[in-house]
């Protein structure tokens, strides 16, 4: 394949990333993941630091627990698995940026492997939970976590037309300056 091709098929699966909530609990394969977790061990980081450790979770009772103590995410309880995102405590500000960074690259990599994916939160009430459930250090922190799996016939539906979700490009552009 040329590089014109690459580049396309990459900019193909970027387009095609999006985030999917209805999932079943099917097993996901065990080689797809390492790809996925590849992907994400090679994200670039400030002063590439690599301020992250990626908790996979596939138990059904740790997802279930999981998913209560982060209502807003309660897609993981019926993911095949969840990758956790457990981040240095120092350097907040650009840790922070590198676990946006890293979770990013999680969802393309998942989308590249043909595995649905859907980000979460894990609120700051949910979090000592989490941290207890997963044997989380108290000086890392853990607010962030992809949920992976296979869509339903539900979530596989798009809800809007191909190439419609998103503004124009000349309504999110300015060239050389805002005004």
């Amino acid at each position: 394949m040329s590089d014109v091709g690459r580049g396309a098929e990459v900019l193909r699966v970027l387009r095609a990333v999006r985030s999917v909530r209805d999932l079943r609990p099917d097993p996901l394969p065990h080689d797809a993941l390492v790809a996925i977790l590849e992907a994400a061990r090679w994200t670039g980081s400030g002063m590439n630091r690599q301020p992250w450790t990626f908790v996979v979770v596939r138990d059904r009772g740790a997802l279930a627990g999981i998913a209560e103590a982060s209502p807003n995410a309660g897609h993981v309880a019926h993911a095949g698995a969840a990758i956790v995102l457990v981040m240095d405590g120092d350097m907040p500000e650009i840790t922070t940026f590198d676990e946006g960074r890293a979770a990013e690259r999680i969802l393309i990599a998942a989308t590249a492997q043909g595995i649905a994916s859907a980000i979460g939160w894990i609120p700051p009430a949910g979090r000592p939970a989490v941290r207890a459930l997963l044997g989380i250090p108290e000086e890392k922190r853990v607010r962030t976590l992809v949920a992976l799996g296979t869509a339903t016939a539900s979530g596989a539906r798009t809800k809007a037309a191909p190439g419609t979700a998103r503004r124009a490009l000349d309504e999110v552009v300015r060239w050389e300056r805002y005004a």
